[in-house]
C-alpha cells in the first residue's frame, strides 16, 4: 500500500489539474465515515496541541523558533492523512465531479 504526500501522486488523480483535484478530494472528504474524521482530528490536535502549550508557556523569544517548526509541520502530517484516508472515497467522488463537470457544460 502507497503513502500519498501530494494529490498529484495519487495514479486515479494524475489526469486532473491541481483544482480539479482539490474539488474531488473535498468532495471525496464529504464521503468520511466518523471513524475517519476522528482520526484527521486526532492527527491534527496531536500537532497542534505542542503549540498552544507553547503559547501558553511563551517567555522568551528562543520559543518561537519551536513554534514556527510546529506551524511548518501541520500540513506535512495532516495532509498525508487525509490524502490516504480520502483515496477510498475516489471513485465516488470521481463519479460526482464528472457529473457535476457534465451539467456545467451543457449548462454553458
Amino acid at each position: 500500500m502507497a503513502f500519498y504526500f501530494k494529490s498529484s501522486q495519487i495514479p486515479e488523480l494524475k489526469d486532473y489539474t491541481f483544482t480539479e483535484r482539490a474539488r474531488i478530494i473535498t468532495q471525496a472528504q464529504a464521503y468520511f465515515t466518523v471513524p475517519d474524521k476522528f482520526i484527521v482530528n486526532i492527527a491534527k490536535l496531536l500537532v497542534l496541541s505542542p503549540l498552544f502549550i507553547m503559547v501558553a508557556k511563551f517567555e522568551e523569544w528562543w520559543m518561537l523558533l519551536p513554534m514556527i517548526v510546529v506551524v511548518f509541520c501541520y500540513p506535512l502530517i495532516t495532509n498525508p492523512i487525509q490524502l490516504n484516508i480520502a483515496k477510498k472515497y475516489l471513485p465516488q467522488a470521481i463519479k460526482v465531479f464528472k457529473a457535476e463537470s457534465e451539467q456545467m457544460k451543457d449548462q454553458s
